[in-house]
């Protein structure tokens, strides 16, 4: 409740309209127990930073059915993109941390983690297209995706491309970076 409070306040106003008070007044809740969770702003802050990825981690394990490492990152890539409300959310509080978190090591942990793994993902599948015959480069290509995805993503939280056209363009990268396995390249 406190975390969602803080990510609407980050998400209409940005961080400067985050501040115990107002994340109170839009939970609903006393300053006093706002308080009694969280000691400064920065604290919440990364409270709601870690709930926002917690959620998005599990939308993504909630979506993966098997353990085709192809189809993993295609549920990645695709909640990367925003698809859902929450997810759009996610990243407009992502964004709104990035500057900060130049300052803060804390913050700049908790933006960064897991994409090492989804990364690696990546560049994993793309390396399985790779050995299948397709005319790609798994260091290049797999960090390609998940730019690409990473830039989509924002493009539909901030300004307003359809989620479609991101999927779209999305499968278009996907079809000639990382083929299905088997299909002709």
């Amino acid at each position: 409740m406190l975390s969602r409070a803080a990510w609407d306040l980050i998400a209409a106003g940005g961080m400067e309209a985050v501040s115990l008070r107002t994340v109170a007044k839009q939970a609903g809740v006393s300053m006093g127990r706002v308080q009694y969770y969280f000691k400064t702003k920065d604290d919440l802050l990364l409270y709601a930073l870690e709930d926002a990825h917690g959620r998005m981690t599990a939308r993504i394990l909630d979506r993966i059915s098997d353990e085709d490492p192809r189809a993993a990152l295609l549920v990645v890539l695709d909640e990367l993109l925003g698809g859902d409300p929450e997810t759009r959310d996610a990243i407009r509080v992502h964004l709104a941390f990035a500057a900060k978190a130049r300052e803060d090591e804390r913050l700049a942990a908790v933006l960064v983690e897991g994409d090492d793994e989804l990364l690696a993902l990546a560049v994993h599948v793309v390396g399985l297209a790779r050995d299948a015959g397709a005319d790609v480069d798994p260091s290049l290509d797999g960090q390609a995706l998940w730019v690409l995805a990473r830039g989509l993503g924002v493009d539909v939280a901030l300004y307003r491309l359809p989620i479609s056209r991101a999927r779209e363009v999305l499968a278009h990268a996907v079809a000639r970076l990382a083929p299905p396995l088997g299909s002709e390249h």
